[in-house]
């Protein structure tokens, strides 16, 4: 180990001395900017890299074909995280590019260290002839991605994302100029979009569909690469897994793709599959598959219920809390709290002004529980039935690993508690795959036969059915401005994100605002509502100065950005008391008129006003 280390050192420490070399170069010489500065380093210094490690540091050889596209996804991942450096430290630290490349020099060694050792050169590889077949299967599904959702408009989370990873890559500070309720990992995971965007002259909704769609492959390859050890499954059955498992990642989001909840299913199943097939994993796969999961789980933290799901299957099967202090567990934790201390460290104001703003009010975007569970159990009680029945005849390890992650997605539903369709995708996901484990299995009754494959079909086709993504906001508002535009900016003053970043993006104007939707107010207004404000007058002022502090925001950013466009909604949802008046909430603040004095009314649409500044 101490002897692959120094070779690794000495491989690794010339090829970054060449990647800094030649970015520090390209920089200076050529004018070229960070990023691509970065990037002329990184490609110079990739060949040397591969043939180094290989033929030097872990003596395997030139490998395989198959190696070397592992190869090639640790360089990428390599690359994303040297990129984030620089993004991060010329960025919000605000330090030189020679300081981040120094960071660089320390920071990517270490990760492609780990993921080599782990999974690149290990001992033994897969042979060409045998992976490459799994290889294309996983290409042309990811392309399929890419080529089914390219110029289609994006989901509106993403969609915010999008705009506002590219304001915080603008300067723009993150939770304060930036004002987001989720922590940030999903902006850093946003950036890879808009470095492809601007390096393949995309915009940036495609650059998003590219990184999902590679994720997609990442996510899938590794995933074979674990089945092939699996003797007892034939290519075949292999290949239908393979395919069942992408449809089963796909359409459920074809509404959103790229929204969390299915970047989180991306992430996970390279470790579903090391837990559903332990004679074929490895301690090192394991933990780097861990490691690749942690990633998705961070996203959000109910998302940490589906790992918790699979522990306490194997607590029960093995009759022992040991599983608990599982390495994948471990890494889990680790992961976990190393990123609460970077937020903490790096974006101090979530913690200290977001978390207790967003624990006030967003309880609005909340929905009763009788409403969460209708809009799923048309689909949680079949499955139920399906995996009930299925138990009665004693299911292989990856009918009960799947099924308990399924259920686990079923718990971050519910925990999310706001009845949205994206946070099905989990369980949606994982009760396909179920579904398709039982169809696998070598022996299975008649019953359970017929209603997996009914099951499975049902699943695929409620996504089928949701269909892409498609904003009536959005269609309302361009008919409604057809003969209009283009404009410079666009601001909503409405509670529903679907009113905001989606039409900015639609309409190819910048959006103004540093909320993707209002999002402070109506949990505000509700509690104000519900308050008895002599007996509680502290919380009272306390609410009124959230609904003021949006308030104020929108006025600072109409003052600051001068939007052209003012769309103001007339059906706002999440006020406890229909048709809440956003004209009469704005006007509560002295300074509202002369800044709403510049606009005038265009048009009146259904649910919409809209405001055109005058020249």
């Amino acid at each position: 180990m101490l002897t692959t280390l120094i070779r690794f050192g000495g491989v690794g420490g010339l090829a970054t001395l060449v990647h800094v070399l030649v970015a520090l170069t390209a920089e200076h010489s050529l004018s070229l900017s960070a990023q691509q500065a970065n990037l002329a380093g990184f490609l110079v210094s990739v060949l040397l890299s591969y043939f180094g490690h290989a033929h030097v540091t872990f003596r395997s050889g030139q490998g395989s074909a198959l190696r070397f596209l592992r190869f090639v996804v640790v360089a990428l991942t390599g690359y994303a995280v040297s990129s984030l450096t620089v993004a991060l430290i010329t960025g919000p630290l605000g330090q030189p590019f020679a300081v981040a490349m120094v960071a660089v020099a320390i920071v990517v060694p270490a990760t492609s260290f780990v993921a080599m050792w782990f999974w690149v050169f290990r001992g033994r590889e897969e042979g060409p002839v045998r992976a490459g077949p799994d290889l294309a299967l996983c290409v042309v599904l990811a392309l399929a991605v890419v080529v089914l959702f390219w110029n289609r408009l994006v989901n509106h989370d993403v969609g915010w994302y999008l705009i506002a990873a590219r304001a915080w890559q603008g300067g723009a500070g993150l939770y304060t100029d930036l004002m987001e309720v989720n922590p940030p990992l999903n902006f850093y995971l946003t950036l890879p979009a808009l470095w492809i965007a601007d390096a393949l002259g995309v915009s940036d909704t495609n650059g998003q569909y590219v990184v999902v769609a590679a994720l997609f492959f990442v996510s899938l390859s590794w995933s074979a690469a674990v089945l092939r050890r699996d003797r007892s499954l034939p290519a075949g059955r292999r290949a239908l897994l393979l395919v069942a498992s992408g449809l089963a990642m796909l359409i459920p989001s074809l509404s959103g793709l790229g929204q969390r909840d299915q970047l989180l299913v991306l992430f996970l199943l390279p470790w579903a599959m090391h837990e559903a097939l332990p004679h074929a994993a490895t301690r090192r796969g394991t933990i780097a598959s861990a490691l690749f999961a942690a990633a998705g789980v961070c996203l959000k933290p109910h998302f940490v219920v589906l790992p918790l799901a699979v522990t306490v299957l194997n607590c029960l099967e093995r009759r022992s809390l040991r599983p608990v202090l599982s390495p994948a567990n471990l890494v889990f934790l680790v992961c976990g709290l190393a990123y609460i201390a970077f937020v903490r460290i790096v974006h101090p104001a979530y913690f200290a002004d977001l978390i207790g703003m967003a624990l006030r009010v967003y309880g609005a975007y909340g929905a009763p529980l009788p409403e969460v569970l209708s809009r799923i159990a048309p689909l949680m009680g079949p499955a139920t039935l399906t995996f009930a029945i299925s138990l009665r005849s004693r299911p292989s390890r990856p009918v009960r690993v799947f099924a308990a992650l399924a259920v686990g997605g079923l718990g971050s539903y519910f925990l999310q508690g706001t009845g949205f369709g994206y946070h099905q995708v989990p369980f949606l996901t994982f009760a396909a795959i179920t579904c398709c484990m039982i169809l696998f299995q070598p022996w299975r009754a008649r019953a359970e036969t017929a209603l997996s494959a009914v099951m499975l079909l049902a699943l695929l086709a409620n996504g089928i059915q949701r269909g892409f993504y498609h904003n009536v906001a959005v269609a309302e508002i361009a008919a409604a401005l057809a003969e209009q535009g283009p404009f410079d900016g666009v601001l909503t003053l409405s509670s529903h994100v679907t009113v905001g970043p989606p039409v900015a993006l639609a309409l190819d104007t910048s959006w103004a605002s540093r909320y993707s939707s209002q999002w402070l107010v109506p949990g505000a207004i509700n509690a104000l509502d519900k308050a008895d404000c002599r007996a509680e007058p502290d919380l009272c002022d306390n609410l009124r100065s959230i609904a003021a502090r949006n308030r104020g925001d929108i006025i600072r950013d109409m003052t600051r950005a001068r939007p052209a466009l003012l769309i103001v909604d007339r059906n706002s949802g999440y006020f406890d008391k229909p048709g809440f008046d956003w004209l009469a909430f704005m006007a509560e603040d002295p300074a509202w008129p002369a800044v709403f004095a510049d606009y005038r009314q265009l048009a009146v649409t259904g649910h919409f006003l809209l405001f055109l500044r005058q020249p």
